[in-house]
């Protein structure tokens, strides 16, 4: 196969990006905008020896679930990726996605187990919390950037379908002030300029959280701040400076507050939790709380177990268990999560819930040397749990056991090694992000019964 190739194409699965995924001559072809079921006139434009990139010519067989995308955006942003499938048909092959990969990575049996349905979003357009996005000039006008995929080239947006509708009216206001301020956009390639990117967070009260990214030292932010600040549900409005010509992410310095309150509040259930400018908390609030309501179940809590949880981040999981568990423990490497996890302990007067800072995969062993668990749940990052994560854990012999997974893949190739000594009762897909192909599950494990649970 070689670039040029022209041939048609059935579309079998779908990938981790949204693309479809036929077989030509056993090589696997990646086709964006196709969907499983169809066939497509494909032309090959890129490969490398163990896969094949095709683009579609035309579609010789549609499936009953294309449909036309909401977005003006969709075919130039590479923020969403399946708006092209309906709904419906989307959460099938979300959950298909962990099937797939539960057959591709492990000697398991997806049937031995319950792979529930996909639970749906309550809002599928307009819920994302925090928006991040570059600041560019363009056409004489400041607009805010998304990158096309798999390029460098911007493409300006005036409103995004998926970022709640506060954000996207906050964010066009701050930039008719910049204009009107004579604040210029950062342009990469120079490394010149002022407003870099602009980071906007908003609660379910519609309270928001503002941090003006620049890429050198201007006196008219101070200017910026005081007129956003009056933006109504502006709470505070935080300035850091990224100067590097490098990719090194949004944030440079520490932020620093320069107008009005440094954190907004968000609550999942009875639990409030404290948001700074780089807090991590998940985007789909609605979702978050449905997805701490499984976890919840899954750990079957009755006050009297010790629970473990791993990657603890600002405590969001282990807080939202506490009133269930006799103790909660969590672990996480970031410093500053740590502490906000204590903070959001303090404030929700949380007595039995202790974090320690620390790699989760060097510091689990030691803390079973001296202490011993009922249940643990790790909520690790897409790279999934690490070696020495897993054989601590396969030593502990913890009763239960908790998987929030972000990725497939991962959770498939860990279940496989923790199969050693544990059942998998269920998995439950999420779909904390609608309109992409990413799917969020949760994974209730037990001990086998042939393995004996010896408490410490």
């Amino acid at each position: 196969m070689k670039e040029k190739d022209n041939f048609i194409l059935d579309i079998k699965r779908l990938g981790i990006n949204g693309e479809g995924i036929g077989f030509y001559n056993r090589m696997a072809v990646f086709v964006e905008n196709a969907i499983p079921g169809e066939g497509h006139n494909v032309e090959v434009t890129k490969t490398n020896g163990k896969m094949a990139f095709a683009k579609s010519l035309e579609i010789k067989h549609y499936i009953k679930d294309r449909i036309s995308p909401s977005c003006p955006y969709y075919y130039e942003c590479g923020g969403c990726n399946v708006s092209h499938i309906s709904y419906e048909k989307m959460l099938e092959f979300k959950r298909e996605s962990i099937i797939e990969a539960i057959n591709r990575y492990t000697s398991l049996n997806p049937k031995s187990f319950e792979i529930r349905k996909t639970v749906p979003s309550e809002d599928i357009f307009h819920y994302r919390n925090r928006s991040q996005l570059s600041v560019k000039n363009v056409d004489g006008k400041l607009h805010v950037c998304m990158l096309k995929p798999n390029s460098n080239s911007i493409v300006p947006i005036d409103s995004c379908l998926v970022q709640k509708k506060r954000i996207n009216e906050i964010n066009t206001m701050i930039l008719t002030y910049a204009e009107e301020l004579g604040i210029s956009g950062y342009i990469a390639k120079y490394g010149r300029g002022i407003l870099r990117y602009l980071i906007t967070r908003v609660n379910e009260k519609n309270e928001a959280l503002v941090c003006l990214i620049i890429g050198e030292k201007s006196n008219k932010i101070k200017e910026l701040a005081r007129k956003v600040i009056q933006i109504d549900g502006v709470v505070g409005v935080y300035e850091s400076l990224n100067d590097s010509k490098k990719d090194i992410g949004f944030f440079g310095t520490e932020p620093t507050l320069l107008e009005g309150n440094p954190y907004i509040v968000e609550k999942l259930g009875n639990i409030s939790y404290r948001i700074y400018p780089n807090t991590f908390f998940q985007l789909n609030t609605k979702q978050a709380k449905q997805m701490m309501d499984i976890v919840l179940k899954a750990c079957k809590l009755s006050f009297k177990e010790r629970v473990l949880d791993a990657y603890s981040g600002v405590g969001a999981i282990g807080l939202y268990l506490a009133h269930m568990a006799k103790e909660v423990v969590g672990i996480e490497y970031n410093k500053d999560a740590v502490l906000a996890a204590k903070e959001n302990a303090e404030i929700n007067k949380i007595k039995n819930a202790k974090f320690y800072q620390g790699d989760a995969a060097q510091l689990l062993p030691k803390l079973l040397e001296e202490e011993s668990f009922d249940v643990v749940v790790v909520d690790p990052p897409r790279t999934g749990l690490e070696d020495t994560f897993i054989q601590a854990l396969l030593h502990a012999k913890i009763r239960r056991m908790v998987y929030v997974s972000c990725n497939p893949a991962t959770l498939a190739k860990d279940l496989e090694k923790l199969s050693k000594i544990y059942q998998f009762n269920s998995i439950t897909p999420l779909d904390m992000f609608p309109q992409t192909a990413l799917t969020e599950s949760v994974c209730q494990l037990s001990l086998r019964d042939e393995t004996k649970y010896i408490p410490k």
